[in-house]
């Protein structure tokens, strides 16, 4: 039998209109070990670094600059890359831009498995992945599609309408984002635990939850879940 659940959402835009300057970060929610933040880009900050963990920049309104020693990215609404912990960079925009923020929340002593060794500067360039581009990739309606990764955790897409297929009981926790449109989450041992989200608003789902997932026309939804670390990863 599954484990009952108390269903949250969070809003992006609501978080975003709490922020008050600039690349101060509001946390939205987390997955696993991977905590996912929102914060206002706007001008440009001094040069920094990570020692101990990935970030992963994911434009979410407006256009941002992602400066670093890997080279330079534009980021649009959708597109997003990861930056190397070891790697300086820094983000920018002209005008007042909204992004997503994800990265580890537990100190690198604390996780189990392998990690990455420090990035060297020059040694490779930044990858510019996107909703949009996954979306194209996806052979199914109403089945989620890897798009790409921070740490151990995968950020996967999909689009469709109607009732789509949830493993029962969850075997993991996952976080569910709507992107575009709207979806609902209903916990399937009562009728009464029902969740509505709407664009930009998401979910985290404990492991073992039993939920039910459906989506209206034109929906896009986005899932983070851990998964086995993709080959580059492993060290």
């Amino acid at each position: 039998m599954g484990a009952m659940v108390d269903l949250q959402k969070v809003s992006i835009s609501e978080a975003v209109a709490r922020l008050s300057r600039p690349f101060s970060l509001a946390v939205l929610a987390s997955v696993d070990d991977v905590v996912i933040s929102v914060y206002i880009c706007q001008d440009t900050p001094g040069w920094h670094r990570h020692i101990d963990y990935d970030e992963l920049f994911w434009a979410y309104e407006g256009t941002i600059v992602l400066e670093s020693e890997w080279g330079n990215l534009a980021l649009r609404p959708g597109e997003f890359a990861v930056v190397p912990k070891g790697v300086g960079h820094r983000s920018s925009s002209q005008t007042q831009a909204s992004v997503l923020l994800l990265r580890c929340g537990v100190a690198p002593e604390r996780k189990n498995g392998h990690r990455r060794l420090i990035a060297l500067a020059g040694e490779q360039r930044l990858q510019r992945l996107s909703v949009q581009e996954a979306l194209a990739q996806c052979g199914r309606p109403l089945h989620f599609h890897t798009a790409g990764w921070i740490e151990e955790v995968a950020l996967q897409v999909g689009s469709g309408e109607g009732a789509w297929p949830v493993e029962v009981p969850l075997p993991r926790e996952m976080l569910f984002m709507v992107w575009e449109g709207s979806a609902t989450l209903q916990s399937a041992l009562t009728e009464h635990e029902m969740l509505h989200l709407t664009t930009g608003e998401m979910a985290a789902v404990p492991r073992g939850a039993v939920v039910r997932l459906s989506t209206a026309k034109n929906t896009t939804l986005v899932r983070l879940m851990r998964q086995a670390a993709p080959p580059h990863k492993a060290t």
